[in-house]
Parts: C-alpha cells; sequence; structure tokens
C-alpha cells in the first residue's frame, strides 16, 4: 500500500489540472461566441479523468467535480451538476474498461456522453415542466457540442500526462 502523502499528492496534481480547465473556460471559452452560443467543457473534465481513473476513484472525482460546478455554475436545480457528473463518471469508467483503452477515441466518445447527457438532462428537465425550449433549444445543443470537443486537444494530454506521471497502484 502506498502511503497517504502519495495518495494526496496524486490527487492534488488532478485538482490543480482541473483548476487550470476551469479557468480556460473561464478566462477564454466563456469569451467566445459562435452563433451565440459558448463552448462548455464542463461535462469532459469528470469524463476523461474517470476514463483514466477507473469506476470507484473516476466516479469520487465526478462527485467532486459535480458539487464544485454546482457552487459556481447556474443548473436547472440545486445538485444538478453532481447528480450528472456522477453519472457520467461511473459510465465513462465503464466504457473505458470495457469498450475502448483510454486515450484519445476514448475521450472523444466519454466527451460525447459527458455532453450529451449533460444536454439530454437539461432539455428534459424543461419538457417536464411543460416547456417547448427544449424544441428550440436542440440545435443549439447540437452546436455546443460541437464546439466544445475542441478542448479535448488540452484535456486528453493533460489528463493523461498527469495519469502516467501518478500512476502507481494503490
Amino acid at each position: 500500500m502506498l502511503p497517504k502523502s502519495y495518495i494526496v499528492a496524486k490527487w492534488t496534481v488532478y485538482a490543480l489540472a482541473t483548476l487550470g480547465l476551469f479557468a480556460l473556460q473561464h478566462l477564454i471559452l466563456n469569451h467566445i461566441s459562435i452563433l451565440g452560443i459558448t463552448p462548455f467543457l464542463y461535462p469532459m473534465i469528470p469524463a476523461i479523468v474517470a476514463s483514466y481513473e477507473g469506476l470507484h476513484r473516476g466516479s469520487i472525482f465526478a462527485l467532486a467535480v459535480g458539487v464544485v460546478c454546482d457552487l459556481l455554475i447556474f443548473g436547472p436545480f440545486d445538485g444538478f451538476y453532481t447528480i450528472i457528473f456522477t453519472l457520467i463518471g461511473i459510465l465513462s469508467a465503464l466504457i473505458s474498461e470495457n469498450l475502448f483503452s483510454p486515450g484519445w477515441l476514448c475521450g472523444l466518445v466519454v466527451s460525447l456522453l459527458g455532453l450529451g447527457l449533460t444536454l439530454i438532462a437539461r432539455l428534459a428537465l424543461f419538457l417536464l415542466a411543460g416547456e417547448l425550449r427544449p424544441l428550440l433549444m436542440a440545435p443549439q445543443a447540437l452546436i455546443e457540442c460541437a464546439i466544445s470537443l475542441p478542448v479535448l486537444f488540452v484535456a486528453v494530454p493533460l489528463y493523461e500526462y498527469v495519469h502516467r506521471h501518478c500512476a502507481a497502484e494503490y
């Protein structure tokens, strides 16, 4: 068993990498607008990390990212991102353990899953509320996915680097 200091160091590096991606979203991506839509990378973060770290560690990380997002950004209801990101973490870990090895292809698949689940959940909540907005929002949701995916070129190598350099199992 590895010392606790190693485990703390590993997850501190993951947290710093995630903080860097949060800064990228806040400082750069929030100021980019294509057809009035900005990229949204938050659902990609727990998906990619869970694909590298597996079911238990990945889903706990996804839960933590969800809590932080619920505190920082507006969601349809309190706890929305915590629930959705935890589900994304679980599904992403299962995909990486059973279908694809962690890396570029897996990163693309789980990022699409993360973005898709988040958007579908938002649209479903509007439908349940009896609003017709989802019918108008669906094309915008697809554009949001398309303009968010280029962030993979930053996120996948970043988390792969962290995972590879903190690779001892515990």
